[in-house]
């Protein structure tokens, strides 16, 4: 076979490259591969233009070499190239969430055995005003840390840069009016809320059932919208979120749906966070499900 690594090299720590090295090395070694090439990222947007190039049949797959950005860059370069390329991830990032609800492996043992199975996946692909993303459109508390803590944090302090930004903004949080209306295809709603999450996975920021009825493969997203609430309430509801226990809480409304409008009927901007990058453009929001639009490698007791 013929892969393409495309790789951020300001992802993951130090062992991380020596990671990588051992990954190609043993693909070569043990002829799964005859030929390997890597690119390796230097600024935004490089993923997303070198998986956009993608010819059908030039590679048998491309590997993301990175955090949930670097593979959204990837999923929307690939989706674009209409080469229809098999994705496999390798995770390097502060933050892995696609990664860690399909179990993907963590070991270059694992990850190459995965590559001489080859099982592929096709998964459903999100759609937001234009762009792809394959985990998660959010906005609101909490959701823009990600691009609020720098490069140098994430790499020296992980995913403790975030809670410690979080914490920092948390209380900004509560002086904030985001009044929202939700539109799908059945009916619409306007509510002031603190959060709403559009989710393809189980795994949303850290939490690994923030969305616990999701499936990468059902053709529907899952929409998890947190209701106005005071700051002392929000404590219980991060301990259900924790448990798995939100979905029936009072200020929870759990949808599932294959579409979404959502328009900010407030006087501020608010940020929009998809896969982990800052949505260009914001609000309204156009949302649409792609039915098994993304082939993904996957290890074989994870296809179903």
């Amino acid at each position: 076979m013929k892969g393409l690594f495309i790789i951020n090299p300001s992802s993951g720590r130090q062992n991380f490259h020596d990671k990588i090295k051992n990954i190609v090395g043993t693909l070569i070694m043990d002829q799964t591969c005859n030929q390997i090439d890597v690119f390796y990222t230097q600024k935004q947007d490089d993923a997303l233009n070198r998986a956009a190039a993608l010819k059908p049949g030039e590679y048998d797959f491309t590997v993301a070499v990175g955090g949930d950005g670097t593979l959204n860059e990837v999923i929307n370069g690939v989706v674009i190239s209409g080469s229809h390329t098999p994705v496999a991830v390798i995770s390097a990032g502060t933050v892995n969430d696609f990664a860690s609800c399909l179990k993907l492996p963590q070991t270059p043992k694992k990850f190459c055995d995965m590559i001489k199975a080859f099982h592929v996946q096709n998964m459903d692909v999100g759609k937001v005003n234009g762009k792809y993303f394959i985990n998660v459109v959010a906005a609101g508390m909490l959701s823009d840390i990600g691009f609020k803590v720098t490069k140098d944090k994430k790499a020296a302090m992980g995913k403790l840069a975030y809670y410690l930004e979080g914490a920092i903004d948390l209380p900004k949080q509560f002086t904030n009016r985001m009044l929202m209306r939700f539109s799908t295809k059945e009916k619409t709603a306007e509510e002031e809320i603190l959060l709403f999450i559009v989710a393809n996975s189980q795994s949303v920021g850290g939490f690994k059932e923030i969305a616990p009825l999701a499936s990468t493969v059902d053709g529907l997203f899952d929409v998890i919208i947190i209701k106005k609430m005071d700051l002392f309430q929000v404590t219980p509801l991060l301990l259900a979120i924790l448990q798995g226990d939100h979905v029936n809480h009072p200020a929870v409304e759990y949808i599932q749906t294959d579409y979404l409008k959502i328009e900010n009927l407030s006087e501020q901007d608010i940020s929009v966070d998809y896969d982990g990058e800052q949505l260009p453009g914001g609000f309204p929001l156009e949302i649409e499900i792609i039915p098994e639009g993304i082939p993904i490698i996957i290890p074989a007791k994870e296809k179903k």
